[in-house]
């Protein structure tokens, strides 16, 4: 078993994985399950296997990937696209190239090209390259068919125009939109010459980094940084928001878009994260009322969202003090602000006080545990910190709370 062990923490470490994502107790159970499907008695077999038949590799790699997604996963980063290529890309003469790296089982490459489809682009004038490490993830894309439960987040209009429904409950994308796709097996760590040499006008690399080692992670975004175009856009998940160098991008779209652009070589300093996703629900805040302190002072009365608004303003513009002293003025206000405790964190972190940020998401999740981007901000705390069962155990909550419904 320990020979497996070494040969499956190879494999993560080609990858660039973290440590901490992938446990010995996840590698274990990867070794079976492939045991198991192979048929092999005993673990002594399997390993002969393995290296009588170099394929094998792959397989126990596909067990450790995760391919979980969905159509328009978050609205915001596609209501960004669609206003873009009506706006700034609306007169380009050559075709719009986009990226999407990892793409799983390729959700989020069709999302793309509906989105920029939708705006009025010719789909013939779309260029979409979908990569990923996952061979199977490459088949199922490739294929275009998918269930029902991943078609959640996907507006039904946008479903009749460019999705089939199957006599077996399925949904098949549309040929002329599966065309303007191109899918390609790559490793994040080693992307070909051909790819990076593109310059695209939309690169989405969401809820990858988060699950690199740190030094991997900065090499992997400094690539993505020569690879986007001059009027690009470089999308991430809510975590990896904090990662962006904020000498060379700054935050564009709406609230939750978790979208950056090149920043004017004079531009002033860019908060590292966006204004926060909306998280939660009236009745999830209210949960375990029992748990929670007595409201202090006089009845509190709602909070307009201009205040919330004007303090991620004011972040995005590296005003990191005057957005943190509205921020403190709302909570004492009203305590259970779980947006403005998320955008202090992320204000807190930007400063470089990883104490205060952490308070803050902690606290955040105290009211609303299913709050998926304070869970995935707090699990890269934890790495860096090196508590790997810590950023497993965030990383397990993050992952159960983003699942759809």
């Amino acid at each position: 078993m320990n020979a497996l062990l070494e040969l499956a923490r190879a494999l993560c470490d080609e990858a660039g994985l973290e440590p901490s994502v992938v446990p010995d107790v996840h590698l274990r159970a990867a070794l079976k399950r492939r045991q198991l499907i192979c048929g092999a008695p005993t673990l002594e077999e399997y390993a002969a296997r393995c290296a009588a038949r170099p394929e094998e590799r792959g397989e126990i790699l596909e067990e450790l990937l995760v391919r979980e997604s969905w159509f328009f996963r978050d609205q915001a980063p596609y209501e960004l696209l669609t206003a873009l290529a009506s706006t700034r890309w609306r007169n380009q003469d050559s075709p719009l190239h986009a990226l999407s790296a990892p793409c799983a089982n390729g959700e989020e490459a069709y999302s793309i090209a509906i989105a920029l489809a939708e705006a009025g682009h010719s789909l013939s004038r779309l260029q979409v390259c979908a990569l990923d490490l996952s061979q199977r993830g490459l088949k199922a894309a490739a294929a275009g068919r998918y269930e029902a439960r991943v078609l959640g987040q996907l507006p039904a209009p946008l479903r009749q125009r460019w999705l089939i429904p199957t006599a077996t409950g399925h949904y098949q994308v549309h040929a002329a939109l599966r065309e303007c796709v191109q899918y390609q097996h790559a490793n994040l760590l080693a992307l070909p010459a051909a790819l990076t040499a593109q310059r695209y006008q939309v690169l989405c690399c969401r809820n990858a980094m988060i699950y690199l080692r740190p030094t991997v992670r900065r090499r992997l975004l400094e690539q993505w940084m020569s690879c986007l175009a001059d009027d690009g856009v470089l999308i991430v998940g809510h975590a990896e928001a904090a990662l962006m160098p904020s000498r060379w991008l700054r935050p564009v779209g709406p609230p939750g878009a978790f979208a950056f652009e090149h920043a004017p070589v004079d531009a002033a300093p860019a908060v590292r994260a966006t204004a926060p996703r909306r998280s939660g629900t009236p009745q999830a805040r209210s949960a375990h009322p029992a748990s929670r302190p007595p409201p202090q002072g006089p009845t509190r009365r709602p909070v307009a969202p201009a205040p919330l608004a004007e303090a991620a303003a004011l972040a995005d513009r590296g005003r990191y003090a005057p957005a943190a002293a509205l921020l403190e003025q709302l909570l004492a206000s009203d305590y259970d602000q779980v947006e403005a405790l998320y955008l202090l964190g992320l204000v807190r972190a930007a400063e470089g006080d990883v104490a205060a940020a952490r308070r803050c998401f902690t606290r955040a999740l105290y009211l609303v545990p299913a709050h998926q981007a304070s869970l995935e901000y707090l699990a890269l705390l934890a790495a860096d910190g090196e508590d790997s069962a810590a950023a497993r155990r965030l990383r397990r909550r993050s992952a159960h709370a983003a699942a759809p419904e």
